[in-house]
């Protein structure tokens, strides 16, 4: 007995490519993230009042005395404006995955996010300092570059043209 595998078929009718599904599961994680973002950041805001306003006094290397449920609620507000343009991005992805002639606005936006992302990973290994999260967010972001090229050039964007 042999199982058909189900070919997810995009909004063009087209069946969709290995690089269109993986495309949209990708933004589908970044979707997720997105979820866990506004919780920790909402969480960071609602608890910013437990947070003792002397805990970040005498760090080296902040520079100055900052207060630390000022600097509680700035991460909650930040993540929570990150997790929006999370959101924003990957439904982007998601319509250009599944009709790869609308794909151009989120292939710029990973392209360019990928070049720079790719500048900062090669500039703190020049100086030694490699953080494992950022290695983990760097290849996230550049795997997403490849689908959003690889899709991109399924619209014939990158053929020669007279």
């Amino acid at each position: 007995m042999t199982r058909e595998k189900k070919v997810p078929v995009g909004t063009d009718g087209k069946p969709m490519t290995p690089w269109q599904v993986w495309l949209r599961r990708l933004c589908i994680v970044l979707l997720v993230w997105a979820a866990l973002e506004v919780v920790f950041g909402i969480l960071l805001v609602v608890f910013s009042g437990f947070v003792p306003s002397d805990l970040l006094k005498g760090i080296e290397g902040l520079g100055a005395d900052i207060d630390a449920q000022f600097f509680a609620k700035f991460l909650g507000v930040s993540a929570m404006v990150g997790a929006v343009i999370n959101v924003v991005v990957a439904l982007l992805g998601i319509r250009g995955a599944k009709n790869p002639p609308k794909i151009t606005l989120f292939f710029w936006i990973a392209l360019v996010d990928a070049v720079v992302t790719a500048w900062a990973l090669a500039s703190s290994l020049s100086r030694g300092a490699l953080d494992p999260s950022s290695l983990v967010s760097g290849l996230f972001i550049i795997s997403l570059a490849v689908c959003a090229w690889q899709v991109r050039k399924q619209t014939g964007y990158f053929d020669i043209h007279p």
